[in-house]
């Protein structure tokens, strides 16, 4: 509304309207107008000149005449309602409606709203240098695209373990995140044993193995290393419970000094993440994994994995605190799942073993032996010259296959042993020449 002005003080508020509020010809009374839906005098409009124009001046304090304040991310916001009532006529008449006009002030949240001297608090320079200095590390399991944290711990031997190393950049410019050291354990303490180092100052141990796929992938992101690490397991745990302890740490992006390195073994030489190969000559001095002295609680005590020491000194910081520990766990690593060999490259005794067969046939191993006979039902009469000729015919198919034992169709079929005993007693009751 043109005709009406507000101004915003840093304690109080002030509403300007003109007499001529609705631009009719027709002026209004300071009595008909007033701040907030209550009735208050303090509350009113009161009639004042400005260039010879005639106005009225509403004058409250921010939290007079029920004004509300809330607080943006931005502002401190109070607002109100400006109210034309308009006179009733003794005749009980009305020449204009009833209008509300939104009020509303903002200040910005820099700025002071009280006229009162302000006590300064400092904090203190080394405590915003210590917040400034603190890097947030982390090592985690990410999928196979590298794009979300990986839900399933669970893994078999032969897969390939997806690990990103990364530290948070924070107020910090440029910085390089690498993986120092890594040991394997069966519990979360790195000093326990079993223990299996494969990163030993930046060095990838386990990519020496003959046929190995570990590796550091190539860098595309200074804060970011994606490592992918061969799966294994400890001999005769069947667990297969794994606690995989990282030193990472991080220096300047732009340090053309630093002895960091990421360096795998590929086709015969030490090949680097960063594309900086002549770093990795003293990866030489490592020996390959399972080779020599095992790993020795020492080699990752003091040196490798323990709480940073203390760099403050008198006050000062001598060195950014750019390193820390990270850990995984527990990994589970099953043996590798076994698939069956197909029929055709099974050897030729397991194929016959496999063909089906009659159920006569699978009892001819070892030595024969008759076997004994269910008690029958009472044959039928009519069926009984049918049943021995196929009982015959049945004879003959399984002396094929062994010793030839005859058979007589339409005659009761004899044993080998009862055939010899006759031919033996007809050979004594012949007559001699």
């Amino acid at each position: 509304v043109k005709t009406v002005r507000v101004n915003c003080h840093p304690n109080s508020l002030e509403i300007v309207v003109k007499a001529d509020m609705f631009e009719i010809g027709a002026p209004v009374y300071s009595d008909e107008l007033r701040l907030g839906v209550e009735q208050r005098d303090h509350c009113r409009a009161h009639a004042s000149s400005e260039g010879g124009e005639e106005e009225y001046t509403i004058l409250v304090g921010l939290a007079d005449c029920g004004t509300k304040h809330w607080v943006s991310e931005d502002a401190l916001i109070y607002t109100n309602l400006l109210i034309f009532s308009p006179r009733v006529t003794p005749d009980g008449l009305i020449r204009m409606d009833e209008a509300v006009i939104p009020i509303e002030c903002q200040y910005e949240r820099k700025y002071s709203l009280s006229s009162s001297s302000l006590t300064p608090t400092w904090v203190p320079f080394m405590a915003t240098q210590a917040a400034v200095e603190t890097l947030a590390f982390d090592l985690r399991l990410v999928t196979d695209d590298w794009l979300y944290d990986r839900r399933s711990h669970v893994f078999h031997l032969g897969d390939l373990i997806p690990v990103e190393a990364s530290v948070h950049v924070g107020h910090h410019l440029g910085l390089r995140v690498f993986v120092n050291n890594c040991v394997a354990t069966l519990s979360p303490d790195v000093l326990s044993q079993p223990r299996h180092v494969f990163i030993e100052n930046g060095c990838f141990i386990d990519s020496q193995l003959p046929g190995s796929k570990s590796q550091f992938l190539p860098r595309t992101q200074d804060e970011k290393l994606r490592v992918l690490i061969d799966a294994f397991r400890f001999h005769n745990q069947d667990g297969g419970e794994l606690y995989i302890t990282c030193q990472l740490n991080a220096v300047p992006a732009n340090d053309p000094e630093a002895p960091q390195k990421a360096c795998t073994f590929v086709n015969g030489r030490w090949k680097s993440a960063n594309s900086n190969d002549y770093l990795c000559a003293s990866c030489q001095s490592h020996g390959k994994p399972g080779h020599g002295k095992p790993s020795a609680p020492g080699k990752f005590g003091p040196r490798g994995f323990q709480k940073p020491e203390s760099k403050w000194r008198s006050g000062t910081l001598t060195k950014p605190v750019l390193e820390q520990e990270a850990r995984m766990g527990p990994l589970v690593v099953l043996p590798a799942p076994r698939s069956p060999l197909p029929a055709q490259e099974l050897p030729p005794v397991l194929s016959n073993i496999l063909k089906p067969r009659l159920y006569g046939s699978q009892w001819r191993s070892g030595p024969r032996a008759e076997p004994k006979a269910l008690v029958p039902d009472t044959p039928d009469p009519d069926q009984e010259e049918t049943s021995e000729d196929a009982s015959g015919e049945e004879l003959k198919s399984e002396g094929s296959e062994g010793a030839e034992i005859p058979a007589v169709s339409g005659a009761p079929l004899r044993s080998v042993a009862e055939q010899q005993t006759s031919a033996m007693s007809s050979s004594r009751r012949a007559p001699t020449a």
